[in-house]
């Protein structure tokens, strides 16, 4: 691969070329002065591309490591981040997310195989003890094809390799076996892989899906790191019983160890494994080691070291740790004094005092840091004449928007060429612009050199290196367990108890047992599961049992269906109203509108994009917009909105944002603020802590015409505000008003655009159904996140709150601590300072009075506290980035679309987040509450609980769409059903003919079932009769086919027959069939009474079949009697007679 062109550069520096040469030869330990953050990243890039040698850069902390890394990746392919073990040592986790492991193991691995990396670790990880390199390489495997394996003896290697056996592999570090097949998630790898095994040989070996579980491509090989950086090989183990033995705090681990299973949390016992080992083991002899800024990188270390120590004595003072977790950070004085080699450079901004290590040669740089040029386009352009004048070289990365930023330089007089990708390396003198992405600018006055990237162009750099997108799970029917409820659409809300094998007119199949009220029981046939739904609209345990014969269901649907009705009819009427109503119609984009898009310093996700253009069209338009954006927590809804307010001022008119709370009116501020700066806006904040002189003079600047955009709580609705020619509203949260606010909210709505901003998500079946009768956008993309939350689910103790708590303190953030309890809030916040002197602490909760409650929120948000002990407020809303640690007291009391949403509140800035969902050690948890803990211990990866988490968000938004009333009849039909029931009411209020719809009942005398050897797991084969029973088309047949064989293997018979009547069903429905039924000589079709069928078609093609005859009563049948024939002979014959039927009906759309 070509080097890159701003690596080609440094070659033509003279200083830069003696150091590179004397760094290869091994020459002595150097003193570097002069490079500024960049210039260190971009000169350390070139070392590791020039030497060709394994190169490790040591820097103070986590965050300057993260973005070395981050920016190094720019240049070369080969750079990991070895991020700090985070082991909670105060508590035992049982469990924890795969994020921060996987990225530690990925590092680890590569460099104990002897791959050559460019590798960048904190001062806190060069401390951090390890297993010895020889332990992650003896527990690393691979698979190729036609390897002959043992499925037992591997699967046993997985789990001492740290994998987890699951029933179904959909997260990292996980694995199944199914038969001959082998599903396994390794830790560093992008996709699962699915094994096929003939006898003991591997046959084919694909990557596949997790959420859909089909297969992407085939592979012919698969690497199989340790899922863990402490692996259980058979000596590790050994030690770590033997030392265990003689430790009763340690009984529960050491049972694990003996089951061979690896105990939670193993990590911090390393000691007790292995001997000492740390990352400079890992490295090559002729490694080239950097080390930023020396005496910070030394401070850090013995900070973090004396704080290691200091919590390790405190715990095994209380009994709580072992005291060999002491060694889990080696000598500071040892280490660093490690890192002087022959091969190493000390990096310095400035003259500095040497610490531990002294230089042998000195090398100094001229540098100085790119300048910025946000909004200011005429200072770029008068800079870029300076530079020819003075013969400099300069390389812009402009990423997307090189063709736009050439023509704004054309605008001003500057002439420079573009080119989106440059491979060749630059051309002395020339002025470049490229198409392209680098982390940041630097100069370099002694080679007349600038590079500059997005950064200094428009405040970030747009293409993130992020971590892959998770698209959003979906909650399968194969979450159902025995116990749960379901609703049958016919006979109402039963409990899930099992599967069960039963005989009836002597042919077996599988049906699902469900209980109603009073005891009753139902069996209902496999084929008809498209009829049943898992239960999902409210509190379970709220949920009533339908009696069964009682006629209760049917009133409840009816009364359903008369609600939604009525609310259908009523929002199809308010939406022909607001089609008529004449607005003022915008502009298109000014150039001002796209430098402020461009200045965006993330990249816009599709759904982002698409709901921009949606709201242009509509401000574009004469009808007066009022459109809805939903989107979850974080999905960049304020970002679209300001984008339509600023479109709003560049026309002429004034934009208003109307927010429920004093926090989110002064969060929007701060926002539309800095956004806005360098553009001639005016932006004004309308709160209770306006001073009368502010308030006067907001009002006076908005009746003038002085204010652009306003942003104010329901102050703004007050009859003294009088704006000069208001042209958008956007209002935030609407369902948080109160009734008479969103009375005037509908008259100030009437003549202005509008924009309704929900951060509730809502089901995308319930935006389909609404699409016509109210205009909605809906963001269901994540945005581009660095690294996930790192999540542990783990007893409460007063150590790991400490330690946590620090830590957070440590790197300069802020904590919430999540105490859903009012009564003893004041005494809890009382116990915490007592915890945690060195923390200001605060604490909030919904009973305080409005104004002391915003006046400690905005304390919080101003620093003023280090840790905000509070209910469950901080749900929804608040938006904080310094704050990037959440402690959830008593998690397992939760809802999980709670816990979802509290663990969104923090990393959402450029710092990793912690989420600590905590319950009380010893408790004894009841039935629900254990059944919740083990939804959150799944939480950690995109499992059960993280979709129902989801699904209960989406019905919560459907009832801030709909309205409380509409949430209730949700809660009694079921989520499913009612979206059916909204999807009828909607085109009946629009005047579309409500489709025959019928549901075939078939009696056929064929054995068809999925069998427990074919699908094991009772889930999985759920799911399976599931997308069976909702067969609708021959090609669903293929899909459905397609996937069986991927997953499972060849298909049984008596499977194939049951897709076979899936798909008569399916055609027969389409016939008007409501019964099929096939006997010893006969076979019978019942037709719907009101079936819309050609009668003289009907007559004909009965003529054609011999020994057809139509049966008239209630219903008509058509009779085909072949007394020769036995049932099975008719069966075959079934095929022939549907495709006939379906010619006669009359077909509706």
């Amino acid at each position: 691969m070509a080097e890159h062109p701003l690596l080609n550069i440094l070659k033509t520096h003279p200083e830069y070329g003696r150091l590179a040469a004397n760094l290869a030869s091994g020459a002595g330990c150097a003193a570097v002065f002069g490079l500024g953050e960049a210039h260190r990243t971009h000169v350390a890039a070139g070392l590791f591309a020039e030497c060709k040698l394994t190169l490790l850069v040591v820097t103070a902390n986590e965050t300057s490591a993260a973005r070395i890394a981050e920016d190094a990746a720019y240049y070369v392919k080969e750079v990991r981040h070895l991020p700090a073990r985070e082991t909670p040592l105060g508590g035992r986790a049982v469990a924890a997310s795969a994020g921060l492991a996987a990225r530690r193991v990925e590092a680890l691995a590569a460099l104990a195989c002897g791959e050559k990396l460019m590798l960048v670790v904190s001062a806190e990880a060069l401390l951090q003890r390890l297993a010895p390199p020889a332990a992650l390489t003896a527990s690393a495997q691979s698979l190729r094809l036609g390897q002959r394996i043992n499925l037992r003896a591997l699967a046993a290697s997985l789990v001492d390799a740290g994998y987890e056996r699951v029933d179904l592999c959909e997260g990292k570090g996980q694995f199944c076996l199914r038969g001959g097949y082998l599903d396994l998630y390794p830790i560093t790898a992008e996709l699962p892989v699915r094994v096929e095994l003939f006898d003991d040989e591997i046959d084919t070996m694909r990557t596949y899906d997790p959420a859909s579980q089909r297969s992407v491509e085939n592979v012919e090989s698969c690497a199989i790191p340790p899922a863990s950086e402490a692996p259980l090989t058979a000596r590790a183990r050994e030690a770590g019983m033997r030392a265990m033995r003689r430790k009763p705090r340690l009984e529960a681990e050491y049972q694990s160890l003996k089951e061979g299973i690896a105990p939670p949390g193993a990590e911090k016992l390393l000691p007790l494994f292995y001997p000492e080992a740390y990352i400079t083991d890992y490295l090559p002899e002729d490694t080239v080691i950097l080390i930023d800024e020396p005496q910070r990188v030394e401070e850090s270390a013995k900070l973090a070291h004396n704080n290691h120590l200091e919590l390790v004595s405190d715990l095994v003072a209380r009994g709580e740790a072992e005291p060999e977790e002491a060694e889990l950070l080696g000598s500071p004085m040892k280490l660093i004094g490690s890192l002087d080699t022959p091969r190493t450079a000390m990096l310095f901004a400035l003259t500095r005092t040497y610490g531990l290590i002294r230089p042998r040669e000195l090398y100094r740089f001229e540098t100085r840091p790119a300048s910025r040029y946000v909004g200011a386009g005429e200072a770029l352009a008068a800079d870029i004449i300076n530079w020819k004048k003075h013969g400099y070289t300069a390389l812009i990365y402009a990423g997307n928007h090189a063709v736009r930023l050439q023509d704004m330089l054309l605008d001003s007089g500057v002439d420079a060429a573009v080119t989106q990708r440059l491979a060749r390396p630059a051309v002395p003198g020339e002025i470049l612009i490229a198409g392209e992405s680098v982390g940041r600018g630097f100069e370099y006055p002694e080679i007349k050199f600038v590079a500059l990237s997005e950064t200094e162009l428009y405040g970030a750099a747009r293409e993130k290196l992020a971590v892959a997108k998770k698209r959003k799970p979906q909650l399968a029917f194969s979450e159902l367990a025995p116990g749960d409820l379901v609703v049958h659409e016919v006979h109402g809300i039963g409990r899930f108890v099992g599967v069960e094998k039963l005989t009836a007119a002597g042919v077996a199949r599988d049906y699902l047992h469900l209980v109603y009220a009073a005891g009753d029981k139902l069996y209902i046939p496999t084929d008809q599961l498209d009829r049943v739904q898992k239960y999902v609209g409210g509190e379970e345990e709220q949920a009533r049992l339908s009696k069964l014969g009682s006629g209760e269901w049917q009133r409840t649907v009816s009364k359903t269906r008369e609600s939604v009705k009525a609310l259908a009819f009523d929002l199809v009427r308010l939406y022909g109203d607001r089609m008529n109503r004449r607005g003022h119609a915008f502009s298109p984009d000014t150039q001002w509108q796209r430098t402020l898009e461009d200045s965006f310093p993330y990249r816009e996700t599709p759904d982002q994009l698409t709901s921009i253009a949606e709201i242009k069209k509509d401000m574009e338009s004469e009808r007066v917009m009022d459109r809805l954006l939903c989107g979850d927590v974080g999905y960049g809804k304020t970002e679209v909105a300001l984008r339509a307010a600023f479109k709003a001022v560049t026309d002429g008119k004034q934009a208003a944002f109307l927010v429920p709370t004093t926090i989110l009116a002064q969060q929007h501020y701060n926002t539309l603020a800095a956004r806005f700066a360098g553009y001639p806006v005016n932006v004004a904040l309308l709160s209770r802590f306006n001073t009368p002189q502010q308030e006067r003079q907001a009002l006076e600047g908005l009746a003038k015409g002085g204010i652009d955009v306003v942003v104010g709580t329901h102050k703004l609705l007050g009859k003294s505000v009088k704006f000069k020619d208001l042209g958008l509203l956007v209002i935030d949260e609407e369902q948080r008003f109160g009734v008479g606010h969103k009375e005037q909210i509908k008259e100030m709505r009437r003549n202005v655009d509008c924009l309704t901003l929900s951060a509730t998500p809502i089901p995308r079946t319930l935006h389909m159904s609404m699409t016509g009768i109210r205009d909605m956008s809906v963001i269901e993309t994540p945005p581009e996140q660095r690294y996930p939350v790192q999540t542990y689910v783990m007893e409460y103790t007063d150590a790991m709150a400490r330690e946590a708590i620090l830590k957070e303190l440590g790197r300069g953030g802020q904590v919430y601590f999540v105490y859903n309890r009012v009564q003893g809030m004041e005494r809890f916040a009382e116990y915490l300072r007592n915890l945690v002197p060195e923390a200001r602490v605060a604490f909030a909760h919904g009973q305080m009075s409005e104004r002391s409650l915003e006046r400690t929120m905005l304390d919080f948000m101003d620093q003023a506290y280090d840790v905000l002990l509070c209910s469950t407020i901080i749900e929804s809303g608040l938006d904080i980035t310094n704050v990037n640690t959440i402690i959830v007291y008593d998690a397992d009391k939760m809802g999980l679309s709670q816990l979802y949403q509290l663990r969104g509140r923090v990393g959402r800035g450029a710092r990793l987040g912690y989420a600590y969902l905590t319950f009380l050690k010893d408790k004894v948890l009841t039935d629900v509450a254990e059944k919740r803990l083990s939804a959150i211990r799944e939480f950690t990866q995109f499992g059960a609980g993280f979709k129902i988490a989801l699904r209960d968000l989406e019905i919560r938004g459907a009832g801030n769409l709909l309205g409380p009333e509409q949430h209730g009849h949700m809660a009694a039909v079921g989520y499913d059903l009612y979206c059916k029931i909204v999807e009828g009411a909607v085109r009946e209020a629009r005047g579309e003919p409500e489709p025959v719809r019928v549901d075939t009942v078939m009696d056929v005398p064929v054995s068809a079932s999925i069998p427990h050897e074919y699908i094991p797991r009772e889930a999985d084969r759920l799911s399976m009769y599931k997308r069976i029973a909702l067969i609708s088309s021959r090609d669903d047949v293929y899909d459905v086919q397609d996937e069986l064989i991927d997953r499972y293997g060849d298909i049984p018979k008596e499977t194939a027959s049951l897709i076979n009547i899936a798909l008569l069903k399916a055609e027969a429905s389409r016939a008007y069939v409501t019964q099929l039924s096939v006997r010893d000589g006969e076979i019978r079709f019942v037709f719907d009474r009101d079936a819309p069928l050609d009668g003289a078609k009907l007559v004909s093609v009965a003529g054609k079949i011999d020994g057809a005859q139509f049966a008239y009563s209630e219903t008509p049948a058509l009779v085909i009697r072949r007394p020769r024939s036995d049932a099975q002979a008719l069966y075959g014959m079934l095929p022939q007679f549907v495709y006939m039927l379906v010619d006669c009906a009359i077909l509706q759309k």
